[in-house]
């Protein structure tokens, strides 16, 4: 481990996306952004549906989440979230579909209007990451 990095973990309920050291971790929560460097003081957040941004060796990347919580400690951010891509991971034509999908869903009075409103801003993340 160099000097000053963080593990950053994200755990979904599928898979282990991400699992490496990096230099610092910015979280989209609930209530703000939350930058992380090492030797944070120990919090639980909870996650909003975002993107998160770290730094690893010295290049920006960015991460989707779904929601979920993040465990920050000294040198450690542990994400629990129900769904995440990294950049390059994210079908866009898929995300475009899920996206007009949704937006029709949105307009029918018998369809369930807060699992329309999820999906769609599920898919306006996912094609902001790629933009």
């Amino acid at each position: 481990m160099a000097k000053n990095e963080i593990n950053l973990q994200i755990i979904t309920p599928t898979r282990k996306v991400f699992d490496e050291m990096v230099e610092m971790v910015v979280l989209k929560t609930v209530e703000g952004e939350v930058g992380v460097l090492y030797d944070h003081e120990p919090v639980v957040v909870m996650l909003n549906y975002g993107i998160i941004r770290y730094k690893k060796n010295n290049e920006k990347k960015q991460a989707t989440t779904m929601g979920g919580f993040a465990e920050i400690t000294k040198d450690k951010v542990i994400i629990l979230t129900d769904a995440s891509e990294l950049e390059g991971e994210v079908d866009v034509e898929r995300a475009k579909k899920a996206k007009e999908r949704a937006e029709g869903y949105k307009n029918k009075p018998d369809m369930d209007q807060k699992r329309a409103e999820l999906a769609l801003q599920k898919s306006l993340i996912r094609l902001k990451m790629n933009n």
